[in-house]
């Protein structure tokens, strides 16, 4: 067996880091009177898969309504901005649902940050053999399941591009003045902002980390059903069927988007 090198000695101690900055927010809620043993049991390993078992579910019902209203773009302008002002229309509600989502989606990814490190800390000793035998960008066995943390990193990177090219229209390389003839006090043409950013360049970002979603749910939504104990000999190859033909249904369907965009470019509706 090797020496262990300096780098894999700063990575143990980076890991270490990791896991102790993780786990204050939950010393601290473990302090508080009475929901101290539920605080401790969602910080083991068991049960923070758990939890990020539900958050993740929870984020693929989301997914589908997301793509159930964005499928109005074929529909036509007129549906599609009259959906857009519906949502705009719930006002404070529509900031509370907003705030929500955003701390589903953070809280799922501390989770899946947490558990990353503490099984890696967990079985430190046999990374350390297995590292020395693979080369460094080769496909980890185990298919989907071997890149959730990494697509789950580039999923991450990209919902920030989203937030700031749909929601925030702050994206400095796309000129959003077609969406606002009616001027700035009339809001923007949701319609037109979408076809905006799925014609530039940065159409790039969204191929890339709608792949990495696709990947990610393939193994993530059996994995959930499997953590929350939807699990039996019989039906298994079935749910596996099932999460292949969601995760790449929700994929497929938000890549057409890109490609309509690219065809109707040009055209008024």
């Amino acid at each position: 067996m090797k020496c262990p090198t300096y780098s894999s000695w700063f990575r143990e101690r980076r890991l270490d880091a990791v896991c102790q900055i993780l786990r204050l927010p939950a010393v601290m809620l473990s302090q508080i009177p009475g929901i101290g043993p539920v605080v401790k049991a969602a910080s083991t390993t068991v049960g923070q898969k758990i939890l990020m078992a539900i958050t993740g579910l929870l984020l693929c019902g989301f997914l589908v309504t997301h793509l159930a209203g964005n499928l109005l773009l074929y529909a036509g302008a007129k549906q599609f901005n009259h959906y857009a002002e519906s949502l705009h229309s719930w006002g404070i509600l529509l900031n509370v649902a907003e705030v929500g989502l955003f701390t589903l989606f953070m809280a799922h990814i501390g989770l899946a940050c947490s558990t990353h490190a503490m099984n890696r800390q967990a079985r430190r000793s046999q990374y350390t053999q297995k590292e020395s035998k693979q080369e460094p960008m080769a496909l980890p066995s185990g298919g989907a399941s071997g890149w959730m943390f990494v697509t789950g990193v580039i999923i991450a990177f990209f919902l920030v591009v989203h937030i700031t090219d749909m929601r925030l229209k702050k994206n400095p390389f796309i000129d959003y003045s077609p969406a606002y003839q009616n001027g700035p006090e009339a809001g923007p043409d949701e319609f037109v902002a979408v076809r905006l950013v799925l014609t530039n360049w940065t159409a790039i970002a969204y191929v890339i980390g709608l792949l990495a979603l696709g990947i990610h749910l393939s193994h993530g939504f059996r994995s959930a059903l499997q953590t929350l104990g939807v699990n039996h000999p019989r039906w298994n190859r079935l749910l596996e069927i099932i999460s292949l033909l969601f995760a790449w249904t929700i994929t497929l369907g938000f890549l057409s988007l890109v490609t309509w965009a690219a065809m109707t470019s040009g055209t008024s509706n």
